[in-house]
């Protein structure tokens, strides 16, 4: 049933038409990569994604294609790190709301390297540290951004500590600026010149901070592996952070966007704390207070949000 879903799902963000503010933004992006040659297409925009659509075009497909790849990587990426939680459908619920229905059909780039590290997290539950490192990398290549996690790699060194820190630092300062040396001016302009603020970016990075102090006062009985157990609790404390230094920024863009690297704290957090709750009916109650909760979010902003109207009504590509 999980994959039979995660197949619909996929073709639901993936085949979407006309759906998310970013839509003709990324359009545009395709139409100027294939009218390029490779290696200037290559440099267009994060490498990943550039390569993603030039291939697409040399294939005979349009941008469908494009967004059906980055679906699959995110949707991939959910089941296998659902399937670490004790109740993998209501860790799919969790992530309806604002990682499929805002971030998937909007935010492109951003969610596959979020879906590369779900990818991660769940190779690193079986102990494969250098799979989990491959995949921030492999996500960096779609948001750059997304290189900054390398630093959870830290978390894992348990020999050595005194020369691999600095080498696992050192790697990652390499990365960074091979990454995001050439582009810093342009977030800068983008997410605090640009953007005073990020609508909601308050209540989101607050939504994140609160599950994530729940793991970190009750993650110790979700049994995790001890890799893993280490990588989540510092993206617990990087939530909590992030929202803590909100108040300090010039803008919320940067630190709102970030953010939305720790989201799979929630995903975990929720179902682990149902699973703690003694008796069927409790866990019955608890379960269908979050997902009517779940469903109220998502409802409230379709139909309030100004944003919404690039989401509503649903349409999908005519073949």
């Amino acid at each position: 049933m999980l994959a039979s879903f995660a197949i619909a799902l996929s073709a639901f963000i993936g085949f979407r038409f006309e759906v998310g503010k970013d839509w003709i933004q990324y359009n545009y992006i395709f139409k100027l990569i294939t009218e390029l040659p490779f290696v200037e297409a290559m440099d267009f925009t994060d490498v990943g994604y550039s390569f993603i659509n030039w291939l697409a075009f040399q294939l005979g497909f349009g941008i469908s294609a494009v967004f059906f790849f980055c679906a699959v990587v995110l949707v991939v990426g959910l089941m296998m790190f659902a399937a670490l939680t004790p109740y993998p459908w209501l860790a799919m619920a969790i992530a309806m709301p604002h990682i499929v229905t805002i971030m998937a059909m909007d935010h492109i780039r951003q969610t596959t390297t979020l879906g590369f590290i779900l990818i991660g997290l769940a190779l690193l539950a079986r102990d494969r540290v250098w799979a989990f490192m491959g995949c921030i990398v492999l996500g960096a290549l779609f948001h750059r951004t997304g290189i900054m996690c390398l630093v959870f790699g830290l978390f894992l060194v348990q020999k050595n500590r005194l020369l691999l820190y600095p080498a696992v630092l050192g790697i990652s300062a390499i990365l960074m600026k091979f990454l995001l040396a050439d582009q810093i001016g342009v977030y800068f302009l983008r997410y605090v010149e640009t953007s005073a603020g990020s609508r909601g970016a308050l209540i989101r990075l607050l939504l994140n901070a609160l599950p994530a102090v729940g793991f970190l006062i009750y993650g110790k009985y979700a049994n995790l592996p001890e890799k893993l157990d280490k990588v989540m609790r510092a993206m617990a404390w990087a939530a909590v952070i992030s929202l803590l230094v909100l108040p300090l920024l010039p803008s919320a863009v940067i630190i709102d966007r970030i953010g939305k690297y720790f989201l799979p704290v929630q995903i975990l957090f929720f179902p682990l704390l149902v699973s703690l709750l003694h008796g069927y009916a409790l866990r019955f109650i608890a379960t269908s207070l979050l997902c009517a909760y779940l469903f109220l979010t998502q409802f409230y902003w379709l139909y309030t949000s100004e944003l919404a109207d690039y989401w509503v009504p649903y349409k999908m590509t005519q073949f």
